[in-house]
């Protein structure tokens, strides 16, 4: 027994000065990776995660709303759910007519998606979507026309299926493209007030134009 216990008593010694050693190589090596210099030559020592969740898109729900200066501008957000925050691209809408047609007049769409930070993996550069659609208040209709992966600027290269009257179709209710038409159809006024988005050409406007085209007035 006390053979043993002297066995115990010189494993222990001797095992002592490795533990010892090995905590202070651990030691050594936090404090290495945490000091960092700074181009100022101050010593940084925030986490390296700290860069991601500083910048715009790494921002919580709330302040995404608004989506910085350049968003606060052009984007407007009205709608999120668990994966996707999603913005109407104000500057891109527009009224036209409907293809083929001079009699009815069709909004022209684009929707800007960015994924929640939180559930996605760190993409830089930033990866959103694209989504463009007409919209025809008349009918309560919607058309879907693409959709795009974007990664920095998207490219002016985009494959759209062509403009089809089969292809409009009624809204169905809690879907995405009702909330889209509703998110369109609530902001027109204000965004028509303001100038942003051009008014839709009355029939007063359309003979006016075509009579001044004639030489009459």
């Amino acid at each position: 027994m006390r053979k043993i216990f002297f066995f115990l008593i010189l494993g222990a010694f001797l095992l002592l000065p490795q533990v010892s050693w090995a905590a202070e190589e651990i030691e050594e090596v936090q404090e290495i990776e945490e000091i960092r210099w700074t181009e100022d030559g101050i010593i940084d020592k925030s986490r390296a995660d700290d860069w991601f969740t500083s910048q715009p898109y790494y921002t919580d729900r709330a302040s995404r709303r608004n989506g910085g200066k350049d968003a606060a501008q052009r984007y407007l957000w009205f709608y999120e759910d668990d994966i996707l925050i999603y913005y109407l691209d104000t500057q891109s809408i527009r009224w036209i007519n409907i293809p083929y047609s001079s009699s009815e007049y069709i909004l022209d769409v684009w929707i800007r998606m960015e994924p929640i930070a939180n559930t996605s993996e760190y993409s830089y550069p930033q990866k959103y979507y694209m989504e463009h659609y007409y919209l025809r208040p008349s009918r309560q209709q919607i058309q879907f026309l693409s959709e795009l992966e974007v990664t920095e600027r998207p490219q002016n290269t985009v494959r759209e299926r062509k403009y089809n009257y089969n292809n409009w179709e009624n809204l169905v209710p809690g879907s995405i493209e009702e909330r889209v038409y509703h998110a369109v159809l609530s902001n027109l006024k204000e965004l028509e007030k303001s100038g942003i988005v051009k008014k839709r050409k009355s029939d007063y406007d359309f003979w006016d134009d075509t009579l001044r085209i004639g030489g009459i007035f």
